[in-house]
């Protein structure tokens, strides 16, 4: 490919050679390191590709080999030039466009992000824009350090982040802490002053660790949302068993429980979908920076019909992407079936439906321990209903109140003089 573009616009010939004795002159081109290629026999003569440079020192091995040589083509960048000399805006057109298209290398326009799954696409995006970092921004505005800081400042689920820039595209990697602070029962941020631990739902204390304050249940306390779990309160005693000071500090736990989780769901059994039932026609449009101008389509939509879009954004090469995304759209004749599903496929479903809640229980880091689902049918319709136990950390942070220390004239006073 680079041996193509090189000899493209250093400009070849292709020539035909007759003569005596062209075997030896293709053996003195060889001996005199004149490159030739594409070498073909046509008849009693011979025809292939040669420089401009290498053309030029033809003229004394042909007197030797009583040959010649007939040009039947000429090729490459300077011929395009010289045929085109009088063109001038023409010309000009090629160096401003070369020139725009260089400009516009120094954006951004492409951004790739990977590694989000609880954080949509869509809010990284609307943050790169409050940010200055979005889809049209000049790269030379662009501090990957200082967008790696803010991307973890403000996403507390965000534990690594990695920016960097190459061409027009800009890469955002992402490493989410799939188990958040607060099923961990603390805050992504530990706060800071007196705090108590809460239950945030009801359940059954199955563990209790507690780090800093005081524990006010034990394993097997059965808790409502709202209960106090850890005290920020730490009573000092005296020798006499009796307070003499208070001080509140930060409460720290780990504190597992025992939870309930409902479960309803319900889907019809007989329904309608659409079903293909032709070839497809399709409808091309070009977006350009923020603007889509549709492609004219010599075809009306019918009713219904099912569609796919393809795109796919133009780069003058790797990673060095343009401002124009190309667009197809696919419309596809379709008709109505009516579908009604057997128990057995009904029950196949729910589980799917079943299986997706879990997941995504999982992810918060929520163990599902037992389960209690009952599969009902009615009226063409599937009913899911049930609960499942599980074990998690219940204990949020909520600011303590403070009271002072009663003064109960427990300390003595030595009044002997």
């Amino acid at each position: 490919m680079f041996l193509s573009l090189v000899k493209y616009f250093r400009g070849y010939l292709l020539v035909r050679l007759n003569g005596y004795s062209p075997e030896r002159f293709l053996n003195l081109c060889s001996n005199h390191n004149i490159l030739i290629w594409n070498l073909s026999s046509s008849g009693a003569a011979y025809e292939f590709n040669i420089s401009i440079a290498g053309y030029r020192k033809l003229k004394p091995l042909l007197k030797k080999t009583k040959t010649r040589v007939v040009i039947l083509q000429k090729n490459g960048f300077p011929f395009f030039l010289y045929r085109y000399r009088k063109r001038k805006l023409f010309f000009a057109g090629i160096v401003f466009g070369a020139g725009f298209l260089l400009y516009l290398t120094t954006f951004i326009w492409l951004i790739d992000i990977n590694g989000n799954s609880l954080i949509t696409d869509a809010s990284i995006l609307t943050f790169l824009e409050e940010n200055g970092a979005s889809f049209g921004s000049r790269k030379a505005s662009i501090d990957c350090s200082a967008l790696e800081e803010a991307l973890r400042s403000a996403y507390d689920d965000v534990i690594w982040a990695s920016v960097r820039l190459n061409g027009t595209k800009m890469t955002i990697d992402l490493q989410e802490n799939l188990i958040t602070g607060k099923d961990e029962g603390e805050s992504a941020v530990k706060p800071e002053g007196a705090y108590d631990l809460t239950a945030e739902k009801d359940g059954v204390i199955t563990s209790i660790i507690t780090r800093n304050g005081t524990p006010a249940v034990r394993a097997g306390s059965e808790v409502k949302a709202g209960d106090l779990l850890v005290g920020s309160r730490l009573d000092i005693y005296n020798d006499s068993n009796e307070v003499c000071e208070s001080i509140y500090v930060t409460a720290d736990a780990d504190i597992f429980a025992q939870t309930q989780y409902a479960y309803k769901d319900s889907f019809p059994m007989r329904f309608s979908r659409k079903v293909r039932t032709g070839e497809g026609k399709s409808s091309y449009s070009v977006s350009l920076f923020s603007y889509q101008i549709d492609l004219p389509s010599f075809f009306q939509k019918k009713e219904p019909y099912l569609s796919c879009t393809e795109s796919r954004q133009l780069a003058l090469a790797k990673d060095y992407y343009i401002p124009v995304i190309l667009e197809k759209t696919t419309y596809y004749d379709c008709d109505y079936e009516n579908v009604t599903l057997t128990k057995a496929q009904a029950k196949e479903k729910a589980n799917e439906n079943i299986a997706v809640f879990l997941k995504k229980l999982k992810e918060k880091g929520v163990q599902i321990t037992d389960k209690n689902v009952m599969i009902e049918f009615a009226d063409h319709t599937c009913s899911v209903s049930g609960t499942f136990t599980a074990i998690e950390r219940i204990g949020r942070y909520e600011p303590a109140e403070q009271n002072e220390p009663q003064s109960d004239e427990r300390q003595t006073e030595n009044e002997s003089d």
